[in-house]
């Protein structure tokens, strides 16, 4: 390998001092490559040529993630948009033959081989022009739509931030060739969001010795949104039960059910404690349009369930007064640890949704496509009809807690950044189990997939990958 490279850069090189060498395992080649030849004195580089190394698109994907940002074709600056392969490229062409040489005689295989090679290299040579004008427009087409996008998105970055990230990336491809590790700023780094864990240690130690709520409020608001979770599990849970169902099943959603009722009593009863006598002010408020549909999902008349009806009234938070009614009786500083708390239960969610719909797409990738009969399909068809059914949990869990945000009068960054959810954002792509992968260039992802930068640049809550555009772009 290192005769064969070392004549290639002398052969017919006059005049070139750059030079981008591909290789499938590059990463471990040219680590002392350099050393190599000058051990070696049969061997002699050109001492003013800058050799750049880079690894195929379609070989860098099944190395390290890191091998990625390092060697991929698109971070190498004047490489293009390119596979930077040779040999693959021309697997779909002699695939026409290959059934056809498997009983072949070695002669006889060896000469159909050649005739193809030779076929193929003709055809590309007169459609060579044709093809290279069809690329172009391709090209322009797809670099218009690349700069709005880019355009967009560095539109939204604070200055300073922008400059930073760019004179990071200077000194990146500055050191380069002599250091690939410095290319590891490419690299996508997410920081996970606040849970609502998080958000509920972080304020029982702000809150602790807080004289504007008793103590233990934070904790009965977590046990409210929690609560609120339960039942929407357990609802659902419920409805999904069949008339086929075993009594062990049918006992164990009553006794969830039962305990639901439990808690929602003991989480009422200690209401007057957190928020005195605001609640029997507000006795003759309407329950919460999802709790109503909680109660019309229950009263089924076709279940042959012990309980077929169970009330679920509205838990008396913050967020079912509304901001102005908190205001208006002193309880601003419990609608705000409400906020926060939702806050975190929304990025829960939101993160709950990002691994379902992962594993949505990779049920497709890997069982869905790949069913071969009718049993296989079924079978896989019903794996992903239970991951719809855990993302509809979750995609109501985070609609209501959206709905209690506006209830609290969330600031309007806030609400940007935590938009509602449609179903066209729920729509599984392949692109979601291989984000790097070449076919899916073109495809964009939902808003919950990069949130919204000018916040993420600032806070580093949640994703990173506006830095990595920036910076190729």
């Amino acid at each position: 390998m290192d005769y064969s490279l070392v004549n290639a850069l002398r052969y017919n090189m006059q005049g070139i001092r750059h030079v981008i060498n591909f290789y499938d395992v590059n990463c471990a080649y040219m680590r002392k490559l350099r050393q190599r030849v000058r051990n070696n004195e049969f061997l002699k580089f050109p001492t003013e040529m800058e050799i750049v190394p880079g690894i195929g698109i379609w070989h860098v994907h099944g190395h390290q993630p890191q091998c990625f940002s390092r060697y991929a074709p698109l971070y190498i600056e004047g490489a293009g948009w390119i596979d930077g392969e040779v040999i693959e490229t021309l697997w779909s062409i002699l695939n026409v033959i290959s059934t056809s040489t498997c009983r072949m005689s070695s002669p006889h295989r060896q000469e159909l081989l050649d005739f193809q090679m030779n076929d193929s290299n003709f055809m590309k040579m007169i459609r060579m022009g044709r093809h290279l004008s069809a690329k172009w427009e391709n090209a322009l087409l797809a670099s218009r739509e690349a700069g709005r996008a880019f355009d967009s998105l560095n539109s939204g970055m604070p200055e300073a931030e922008r400059h930073h990230w760019m004179d990071m990336k200077r000194a990146a491809l500055n050191t380069w060739v002599d250091d690939p590790y410095a290319m590891d700023i490419f690299q996508l780094k997410t920081n996970k969001a606040a849970s609502v864990r998080t958000v509920e240690m972080h304020l029982l130690g702000q809150h602790a010795s807080s004289v504007e709520t008793p103590q233990g409020t934070v904790m009965w608001l977590a046990q409210g949104l929690a609560i609120k979770e339960s039942a929407i599990h357990v609802m659902k849970d419920k409805r999904s039960l069949k008339s086929t169902a075993t009594d062990i099943q049918k006992l164990a959603v009553i006794r969830r059910m039962d305990r639901l009722i439990s808690d929602i009593s003991k989480f009422i009863d200690a209401v007057t404690a957190y928020m005195g006598s605001t609640i029997e002010d507000h006795n003759n408020m309407t329950a919460d349009e999802a709790e109503s549909k909680w109660e019309e999902q229950n009263n089924d008349p076709h279940s042959d369930l012990p309980l077929p009806f169970i009330h679920i009234p509205a838990l008396p938070l913050p967020s079912w007064l509304g901001h102005r009614n908190c205001n208006k009786h002193g309880l601003d500083a419990l609608a705000d640890l409400e906020l926060q708390l939702r806050i975190g239960q929304a990025n829960d969610t939101l993160q709950s949704i990002h691994f379902t719909l992962a594993d949505k797409a990779v049920l497709f990738c890997t069982e869905v496509c790949l069913a071969s009969n009718q049993s296989a399909n079924t079978r896989t068809w019903g794996k992903v009809h239970q991951v719809d059914t855990v993302l509809s949990r979750h995609v109501q869990i985070y609609r209501k807690c959206r709905k209690a945000m506006v209830a609290l009068e969330a600031d309007k960054v806030l609400m940007e950044r935590y938009k509602p959810l449609v179903d066209q954002d729920l729509k599984v792509t392949t692109a979601i189990c291989d984000p790097n992968g070449s076919v899916h260039h073109m495809q964009n992802l939902a808003w919950f997939w990069t949130m919204d930068i000018p916040r993420d640049a600032q806070e580093s809550d949640w994703m990173s990958e506006c830095r990595l555009y920036i910076c190729r772009g």
